[in-house]
């Protein structure tokens, strides 16, 4: 069986015991690792001296160092976002995880062009991205490179950019589709000194781990591939990371249960991102009209009032207009017509209705009806505002 990562040299192959990940290291010898439990335990133990990490953080990492071994059999590409003003403490962190990461690449700050330059055999197994400022162009090349099986087309040839990768940043990013699909990494900064890692030490330690996670990838690559955890409790993309994460671990139910306990939080930040943004209060203001009285129909423009209304009683200051309104109706299925001369609207018709309902429940709007219709009676009980959300 070929268990080596795509376009990786063989495993077989010796790794030079160094700390340098300013190009691209060959994979270590293998190493046995004992059980999962006591690798995950000893990687745990080793980004654990780290004083600026979390112990959640500890464990994401450690979980993200077992999936970036097996990119090819992940349903969605590991993808992690570390947010550090200390640039002291992000500089240890991108080493220890250059050091015990497979076939690492350390690089500043990057652009699609430069991208574009890397050899497409051997590629780097993980880009350990140093980027201290972010910019709509750095978040859309963060956006195709977290899109497996869809390369780029320049100059008549296809580039495949999509490489698992960390970044570090001082500012959070700011794309939305971003943070929802990464792996999110808390780093606070160190009042105390950081410890004082000899590079002889880094590396020996290092390496161990890393020779270790080389042959625990030989051993559990087939397993892994066909390995199908599911975590139904948790909202896309949060179970798609959290499978991801836990498909990674072999012969450890214990481990894998823990995964979608510690992405709990992150999942209840992207519900609530997902209920308060423009197209979620859209769909709010449409529900919610939907459901007077003998209403059959609603100008656009009405429904466009009613939201601008909601975001004010939330304090935000935004002013759609009703063409605006119409393009993001459209786009999720809500088709306007001309209602005479009044202008364009929308049919309250049975499909439309029983399709509000299905978008009210996807987007988990915070707005409800007083009384349940006959559809909310059809999707099985009035739709349920998320506990969170309850005073």
């Amino acid at each position: 069986m070929n268990s080596t990562l795509p376009g990786q040299p063989d495993t077989n192959s010796r790794c030079e015991n160094q700390e340098n990940t300013s190009s691209p290291q060959r994979p270590a010898e293998p190493t046995d690792f004992g059980t999962t439990g006591q690798l995950f335990n000893e990687i745990r133990d080793f980004l654990s001296l780290h004083p600026g990490l979390t112990a959640d953080s500890v464990l994401k990492l450690t979980y993200f160092l077992f999936a970036i071994c097996f990119p090819e059999c992940a349903g969605i590409w590991p993808f992690a976002a570390v947010v550090s003003p200390d640039t002291v403490g992000s500089s240890l962190l991108l080493r220890m995880l250059g050091a015990v990461s497979i076939d690492p690449l350390r690089i500043g700050e990057i652009t699609l062009n430069a991208l574009l330059t890397l050899p497409q055999s051997p590629r780097p197994g993980l880009l350990l991205i140093d980027q201290l400022a972010t910019s709509r162009e750095f978040e859309r090349l963060l956006r195709i490179m977290s899109r497996p099986g869809s390369p780029i087309l320049r100059k008549g040839r296809l580039h495949d950019v999509s490489i698992p990768a960390l970044v570090c940043t001082a500012e959070p990013l700011r794309d939305r589709w971003l943070l929802d699909q990464a792996v999110q990494i808390t780093l606070a900064p160190t009042r105390g000194p950081l410890p004082n890692f000899e590079s002889q030490i880094l590396g020996e330690s290092a390496v161990t781990l890393r020779k270790k996670l080389v042959r625990y990838r030989e051993k559990n690559l087939a397993t892994v591939c066909n390995s199908h955890c599911e975590t139904p409790h948790l909202g896309s993309p949060m179970r798609e990371i959290a499978n991801m994460l836990a498909n990674s671990i072999v012969d450890d139910a214990a481990l894998r249960r823990l995964v979608p306990m510690l992405l709990a939080p992150d999942d209840r930040d992207v519900r609530v991102r997902r209920t308060d943004s423009i197209l979620a209060i859209e769909i709010e203001a449409a529900f919610l009209l939907c459901h007077e009285p003998k209403r059959r129909q609603a100008l656009i423009g009405k429904i466009t009032s009613i939201a601008n209304g909601i975001f004010r009683e939330r304090g935000e200051n935004i002013e759609l207009d009703a063409r605006e309104m119409g393009n993001h109706l459209r786009a999720v299925g809500l088709f306007s017509e001309r209602l005479g001369s009044a202008g364009r609207g929308i049919q309250f018709t049975k499909e439309v209705r029983r399709h509000l309902h299905d978008l009210a429940g996807a987007y988990e709007v915070r707005t409800f009806p007083t009384k349940p219709c006959e559809f909310c009676a059809e999707a099985g009980s009035r739709i349920e505002e998320p506990s969170d959300r309850r005073e």
